[in-house]
């Protein structure tokens, strides 16, 4: 029987290696090999040329380095993208990045809109379609994008398709937010 060799790496055996980042993006990946060099920050990549996957697929990059390393490096790549990890800001800062009062209403406010939304729409109430087709998963992937913005949707199955359908007041905005994800474009 075949096994498949461990990652080569510049760690010594004894340190349990852990993966710090995954991606497709060859830029990224070497602005993060580079931030950790100059941290003097051990890294490996696996080797993906000796793997193979039933499934076609971009180019998966990964970096891993010691466990012992990884908060150190998690840092560096918070830096790398400009964000500050929470647990570092003192209590001033954090009140800063807080929401206003007003905007936490506004959430609270969507949020009871959002659960009340479904439960006063019954099945016989009157719908309008605003998708079919034959993917159960996408229907439900609309109907989450949905819900995000407040839209009570329903999933119905017809021989073997599935139509999308939430309230007429509903149907434009609805038909613009399916039309944004299956073309997967922005709001003009």
């Amino acid at each position: 029987m075949d096994v498949l060799e461990p990652p080569k790496a510049n760690l010594s055996d004894d340190v349990r290696i852990v993966p710090l980042w995954r991606g497709n993006d060859p830029a990224e990946c070497e602005k993060i090999k580079e931030a950790l060099e100059s941290a003097d920050i051990p890294f490996t990549e696996p080797d993906t040329k000796g793997s193979f996957s039933f499934i076609a697929a971009e180019q998966r990059m990964e970096i891993w380095i010691s466990e012992a390393d990884l908060e150190r490096a998690r840092k560096i790549l918070l830096d790398l993208d400009g964000r500050v990890d929470p647990g570092e800001l003192s209590p001033e800062e954090l009140e800063a990045l807080a929401l206003p009062e007003s905007d936490r209403q506004d959430s609270t406010d969507r949020e009871s809109q959002l659960e009340n939304s479904s439960e006063d729409w019954h099945e016989d109430d009157p719908a309008a379609e605003v998708w079919s087709g034959e993917s159960e998963e996408f229907a439900g992937n609309l109907i989450a994008c949905l819900r995000e913005i407040g839209i009570a949707s329903r999933k119905i199955s017809e021989e073997g398709r599935w139509r999308l359908v939430v309230r007429p007041e509903q149907e434009s905005r609805a038909k613009e937010i399916v039309r944004e994800v299956v073309e997967a474009s922005p709001p003009e």
